[in-house]
């Protein structure tokens, strides 16, 4: 599957949301927490649409010296398992690796086994867990690192 990505920006505050509510329907961000990090000038995020110009996902990343964290990546149901995310997730470590960054840093649900593996596919290991880290359902948080180098 081909994805176009174009970079997000405040003006995409009510898409964001809409779609943050749809993927992440048990705890999405709320409108201030999207629209603060769409406005940081240490974050970027993208959106990406697909073959047929529907959105069917997003992500973003933000960079902190020589680190980043992943901060988000959401596909869309009916387009999960056509290479989305790895569209956005290569997005996100190419510009993080022009930015300086040397080691990327992500939060992701052990449940979330196909995120697992994407993640561990571009080089990211486990490194620890946090317990009760996610809410609706409580669940720890699978930690993880990858070099940039």
């Amino acid at each position: 599957m081909n994805a176009t990505l174009r970079v997000a920006g405040p003006g995409d505050l009510e898409l964001f949301a809409a779609l943050e509510a749809e993927v992440f329907a048990e705890d999405p961000w709320t409108p201030y927490m999207i629209a603060e990090e769409l406005s940081s000038p240490a974050s970027r995020y993208w959106i990406a649409t697909d073959e047929s110009g529907d959105v069917a996902g997003y992500g973003g990343v933000k960079v902190g010296g020589d680190q980043a964290d992943v901060m988000t990546i959401g596909v869309r149901a009916h387009a999960r398992g056509r290479g989305i995310g790895s569209t956005i997730l290569d997005a996100l470590l190419e510009w993080s690796r022009e930015a300086g960054v040397r080691e990327v840093f992500l939060d992701v649900r052990p449940s979330n086994k196909g995120a697992i593996g994407l993640y561990e596919s571009r080089g990211f290991v486990e490194i620890g867990r946090r317990p009760r880290y996610f809410r609706n359902p409580v669940e720890e948080a699978v930690e993880m690192r990858a070099p940039l180098i």
